[in-house]
């Protein structure tokens, strides 16, 4: 698909929303470190908040983001609740800790299983944060799923406290945690999992993983995906004894990989679009002539700006990635107050191109996802 690039310009009000929710950030920033003088962050960092703050644009005007830092969402009366990591600023941890319209969308297509069909496919999640749309992989019927985000402790570690209470833990053993009013993090079946020091309480977390066909791993874009193809089935990760014939192992080969990945929201900044697109092509199921290969499911909230997702996109497509690319969708999320109804919804998506994206308001862009599919 021939992507154009388009220009948002914001209005001089809009601009000076911008500024104001800047400057009010910074000096609560520097109110809480006490007047800056505790302020241990880079300039990097700091202009890379101030940049991050403008993409996301007026969150007064329409919710990109959904649920509350450090609390529990609840997705579906139940089906999945999600801790949201209780983090403390960063340049990464700013993007991990609420659920973003991006993964309810995908969530959708899950549910739908029709454009995204993710029934006996092995699936990894880049850049999961709460990991809603990977956990709901799993319980939707997936092969396996690897929920994988940036490396950081309190990342990591919340993604694996969701993955032990949606899908490791007992139904029994939730509720005795209910009556005793007992978090699971405080429990020796959960440290025994999740702090696994030696080979066997190794082994005992992959029978778990590979029983709820669902592992969690930490990952920086374009280093090593190793332990992710580590996490699939015996029988895909390793080509097999050397005796195997030509075809055999040809077969292995084509196969090994993931059939599908997910990425919600993980656009923001340009200067990682580079590692991610190298993770995807090391993880993705290679196919040949009688086989089709795997496929990246995008879905992008477009307050992270158009431009973003064009240069993503260009990148995808150039012949150092090989990617074709296509748009699925344009889907407007109901905000707070909206009066339509789930289907005026759905026809005023469906009734949007490309070409109307230039028009779009701050408001409009802060509800509006891109759907796209990258496959080679």
């Amino acid at each position: 698909m021939a992507v154009k690039k388009k220009q948002f310009k914001l209005t001089s009000e809009q601009q000076e929303q911008i500024e104001r929710k800047r400057q009010e950030r910074i000096q609560k920033r520097d109110r809480s470190n006490g007047n800056g003088n505790g302020d241990t962050s880079t300039n990097s960092e700091r202009d890379f908040l101030d940049g991050f703050e403008q993409s996301i644009g007026v969150f007064g005007d329409a919710s990109v983001a959904n649920g509350e830092v450090g609390q529990i969402f609840d997705y579906h009366q139940g089906l999945l609740q999600l801790h949201l990591a209780n983090v403390d600023g960063g340049a990464v941890k700013l993007m991990s800790h609420y659920v973003w319209n991006a993964a309810l969308v995908m969530a959708e297509y899950i549910e739908a299983g029709d454009v995204l069909d993710v029934q006996k496919k092995r699936v990894i999640e880049f850049g999961a944060g709460a990991a809603l749309p990977g956990l709901l992989c799993a319980k939707r019927g997936a092969e396996f799923v690897t929920l994988t985000d940036y490396p950081d402790p309190a990342i990591v570690q919340n993604m694996e406290r969701n993955w032990y209470e949606n899908l490791a833990e007992s139904a029994e053993t939730k509720e005795t945690r209910r009556i005793r009013n007992q978090e699971s993090v405080h429990s020796a079946v959960y440290k025994e999992l999740m702090d696994a020091t030696d080979e066997q309480a190794h082994s005992k977390r992959r029978a778990v993983e590979q029983r709820v066909r669902c592992a969690v791993r930490g990952h920086a874009w374009g280093e090593s995906v190793q332990e992710m193809l580590d996490c699939l089935p015996a029988s895909d990760a390793s080509l097999g004894p050397q005796s195997e014939s030509n075809d055999t192992q040809h077969e292995q080969q084509v196969n090994q990989g993931y059939d599908i990945i997910l990425m919600a929201d993980t656009l923001w900044v340009s200067e990682g679009h580079p590692g991610l697109l190298k993770s995807c092509l090391s993880v993705l199921k290679k196919g040949d002539r009688s086989t089709s290969g795997g496929r990246v499911f995008v879905c992008c909230g477009l307050h992270s700006g158009y431009n973003t997702v064009h240069r993503f996109l260009a990148l995808a497509q150039s012949s150092e990635y090989g990617f074709r690319s296509r748009l699925v969708g344009i889907r407007r999320v109901p905000v707070w107050g909206d009066t339509r109804t789930a289907e005026e919804l759905r026809r005023e998506s469906e009734s949007l191109t490309e070409e109307d994206l230039d028009r779009f308001s701050v408001e409009d862009r802060n509800r509006t996802v891109l759907v796209y599919e990258l496959t080679r």
